[in-house]
């Protein structure tokens, strides 16, 4: 009993967390906060006309991405199919340049 108890506080922690990632990411981007595809929270999101999983989401608040940046990510993977870069590495400064991958930080 104590387990089931202990397990539905963590998930009622997780749901909470996910939210709110998901609303300071839509506050700070200037979206509308769609909620989570399917009500299977921590998934993938609808931000406007956008989708975006939580693992970016959080990638863009915790590393404090300027805003648009996603956007621009978003576009860019758009654009070249054939050379989709992460999120991760895109924040780091990898870019597609001409057709090729590039690194426009020192850290990528």
């Amino acid at each position: 009993m104590a387990k089931t108890l202990k397990l539905k506080k963590l998930k009622q922690q997780y749901e909470s967390a996910c939210n709110e990632y998901l609303q300071v990411f839509c506050d700070k981007q200037e979206m509308d906060n769609g909620g989570w595809v399917g009500d299977k929270i921590g998934t993938v999101a609808y931000c406007s006309d956008f989708y975006f999983n939580l693992e970016d989401i959080r990638i863009d608040v915790d590393t404090k991405q300027p805003v648009g940046a996603i956007i621009d990510w978003y576009y860019t993977n758009l654009d070249n199919p054939q050379k989709v870069i992460n999120y991760y590495s895109y924040s780091k400064g990898l870019r597609i340049i001409k057709g090729v991958t590039k690194c426009q930080k020192k850290k990528c």
